[in-house]
């Protein structure tokens, strides 16, 4: 049996859910722009709780490694790696993009399309975006984009799914090139989902850093 932690505060939320071999024991979210930092102990703590499972039998912590909120990055890696350090065990930073494609995929929308774009909100002019094909391929890389070009972005396909929690805002931009679909249920990422794509990664955690992966510098520059 191999049990993992998944954790995220990349997008506009706070999520943590406990997975042992692609069977969830527990989990806990709460949508928010703001305010991870204190919801995220007790969070963990209360998804171990109703798990039943001693700390112990934790065998990784996985979390959201962006793109995403600045803040909330911090905070779940911050969180995750002392976490894991403490329990003696690895800890593997999971692409957003892939957590929100995987839930997606699970949607007849996603899967019907011709290409499905994650859209993530960057709080700027630009979006974070990714697209994939609807089995999961990866076709255009994590990027920032203004709304106006996104459409180069895609390729080929006239049928375009829209996840993420900047989905209408994606969507406003390509109406009239493309039909378009969105794919509502999926806002933020699942901490669930992500603890089930870690897996993968338990054999090979230098494939899965538990670093930030930013799409754009912070707009907070030290003064020399």
């Amino acid at each position: 049996m191999t049990v993992i932690l998944g954790i995220d505060t990349a997008t506009s939320g706070c999520a943590a859910a406990l997975v042992s071999d692609n069977q969830c024991l527990a989990v806990r979210s709460e949508r928010m722009v703001r305010g991870q930092s204190e919801v995220l102990a007790p969070m963990i703590e209360g998804v171990i709780r109703d798990s039943g499972m001693p700390v112990s039998g934790i065998d990784a912590v996985a979390v959201t490694r962006g793109p995403g909120a600045f803040t909330g990055l911090r905070i779940g890696l911050a969180y995750a790696r002392a976490f894991a350090l403490t329990l003696d065990r690895p800890c593997l930073g999971i692409g957003t993009f892939d957590v929100l494609a995987a839930q997606a995929r699970r949607s007849g929308i996603a899967t019907a399309s011709d290409v499905l774009l994650i859209a993530i909100e960057s709080k700027r002019a630009e979006l974070y975006v990714a697209s994939y094909t609807p089995d999961g391929q990866i076709i255009g890389v994590p990027q920032a984009r203004l709304p106006a070009d996104i459409a180069a972005f895609l390729g080929n396909g006239s049928r375009v799914a829209i996840a993420g929690d900047a989905r209408e805002k994606a969507a406003v931009a390509l109406r009239g090139d493309f039909a378009v679909s969105l794919v509502t249920d999926t806002c933020v990422a699942d901490a669930e989902i992500v603890a089930t794509i870690a897996v993968r990664y338990l054999g090979a955690p230098s494939e899965a850093p538990p670093s930030p992966l930013y799409l754009r510098p912070p707009d907070v520059t030290l003064q020399s």
